[in-house]
């Protein structure tokens, strides 16, 4: 008889082919191979309450009335969005509890066996009252944004509760490991590092005519959520220097978030204006497209007040497609790219050094085939989600033991 296991998150595709992160709803589809999984995540605008979505059975709660208004999840991500929006910030103990009760409510029904948490908080708070309620055991996956930003000490106790509580802990990158580990190293036996995957049959490199519209222009890409924490205002500001080595070359931005009001402005203050794309978001299998016709992906995250680049998915899948990448020196990003080896690696905040490093991209064409043939090597070897939910099984069946 399959296990039944709940999973608890706060992001997740709202309907077929969304743009909204994925990686939890990839991750339990692949798991549903062997468990039963039912997903309990938010509630947004046009999503359906409940459904089948592949192998999962899709639970949506409500955390505002009227729903139309609910601001906290989705887009820009919980806390760029509460951090430009006051009724986002008012939601957050309303999720909460919205979570809490909904989770309950479908633990006292379903015969569910475990619970697996994405993200420390607020799920992984959640999930220990309800291991507590019910005697099932927890599984918290720590993703970076339930951690890096949030260290002062009503949090860090908060964080502490989840990991004291918790029977096992999985993280996405070495730079999520130590940041844990270097605050609660009396818990480091239960921690252990399983990235989040990436899809390689969709993210490949295949050959994809540059579209008529570009064919004269170099063309740079970014892919993530429009937040400050992406450090695209640095890559803007590196726009002057790219402008003045080619006139034509063009940003290509695909993603969504409170924060594209700032960098059109920004863009318009350095007169780049018109060497910039905003194409919104878009689904995962367009994104592949430009991922295969760009000249080089840049993702310029910074470690500040909002967070630091604990895995960097999008980084990944454009390695995955064989691009020549660059990205700054935090977090995750440099357990992933070996400079000069499968992409470059720049310090944070410098919009010359980056300038310079896609400059010498863009020059020596030989070098960014090989570092793309390398990044694609690497990212097919340890980010399959064949291997990654392997890898989960082994918690799985050790847990539910």
């Amino acid at each position: 008889m399959e296990k039944k296991i709940l999973v608890i998150a706060s992001t997740f595709p709202r309907w077929k082919d969304d743009n909204s992160p994925r990686f939890v709803y990839d991750l339990s589809e692949n798991l549903s191979s062997k468990y039963k999984i039912i997903a309990l995540v938010p509630h947004d605008k046009d999503a359906k309450k409940k459904e089948i979505m592949g192998k999962l059975e899709v639970r949506r709660f409500a955390y505002f009335k009227p729903e139309s208004l609910q601001r906290l999840c989705y887009g820009g991500g919980m806390i760029p969005n509460m951090k430009h929006s006051f009724l986002a910030k008012m939601q957050m103990p309303l999720l909460i509890l919205s979570e809490f009760f909904a989770s309950y409510r479908v633990i006292k029904k379903e015969p569910i066996s475990m619970l697996h948490a994405h993200w420390m908080l607020p799920q992984g708070f959640i999930g220990v009252f309800l291991k507590k309620l019910y005697d099932v055991p927890l599984l918290v996956t720590v993703h970076g944004s339930d951690l890096f930003p949030l260290k002062n000490q009503l949090f860090k106790k908060l964080q502490y509760f989840v990991i004291k509580n918790c029977d096992k802990i999985t993280v996405n990158s070495e730079a999520t490991k130590k940041e844990l580990v270097q605050r609660f190293p009396e818990y480091s036996s239960k921690v252990k590092i399983i990235p989040m995957g990436v899809n390689i049959n969709l993210f490949k490199k295949t050959k994809i005519k540059k579209p008529k519209k570009y064919i004269k222009n170099k063309i740079l890409l970014f892919v993530g959520r429009l937040s400050d924490q992406k450090g695209l205002q640095y890559l803007v500001d590196s726009m002057v220097d790219l402008v003045r080595y080619d006139k034509q070359i063009k940003l290509l931005i695909i993603g969504e978030g409170p924060y594209e009001k700032t960098i059109r402005g920004r863009a318009n203050s350095k007169k780049v204006s018109h060497n910039l794309e905003f194409l919104g978001s878009m689904p995962p299998n367009k994104v592949a497209e430009y991922h295969n016709f760009a000249d080089v992906f840049i993702l310029p995250s910074l470690s500040n007040k909002t967070g630091t680049e604990a895995l960097g998915l999008s980084l990944l899948e454009a390695m995955a497609s064989g691009c020549a990448v660059i990205g700054t020196n935090v977090g995750g990003i440099s357990f992933a790219i070996k400079d000069g080896y499968n992409g470059l690696l720049v310090k944070q905040k410098d919009c010359h050094t980056l300038s310079h490093a896609i400059i010498t991209l863009l020059k020596n064409k030989k070098k960014s085939l090989n570092m793309g043939k390398n990044a694609a090597k690497f990212v097919r070897g340890s980010y399959s989600w064949e291997k990654v939910s392997k890898d989960f099984m082994k918690i799985y069946d050790g847990l539910l033991k």
